[in-house]
């Protein structure tokens, strides 16, 4: 598998937040690392561009990433939550949350919109 399973989706105004079963199953934790599996950073980048992408009419993937920050590693088994905002017609901000702490959080700025 590349991608988490989509647990749960709400839909609130310019807000959409994603509950993620990440498995220990996924293609990105072989290899990463040997008896320590943690989820990399660029996958969960991967997955914010991707969800900003699907969910806000956005295309072309972020010219800019703004503030990234990485606070604390995922690891599986575990459920998180991804929330994304968006900012303007091409901006957004994406947050992994869970077990009552920030994964990581960055904001993506998209050249145009999709026609």
């Amino acid at each position: 598998m590349r991608f988490p399973t989509i647990l749960s989706r709400v839909e609130d105004g310019d807000t959409r937040r994603f509950e993620l079963d990440i498995s220990d199953e996924l293609i990105w934790f072989r290899g990463h690392f040997p008896g320590f599996p943690v989820l990399p950073g660029v996958v969960q980048l991967q997955w914010a561009v991707q969800l900003t992408e699907e969910n806000f009419g956005l295309r072309e993937g972020p010219h800019e990433i703004l503030r990234l920050k990485f606070k604390n590693i995922i690891v599986p088994p575990v459920t998180v939550e991804l929330t994304l905002s968006q900012l303007g017609p091409c901006e957004a901000r994406f947050e992994y949350t869970g077990q009552g702490q920030t994964y990581s959080q960055g904001r993506l700025r998209f050249t145009e919109r999709a026609q």
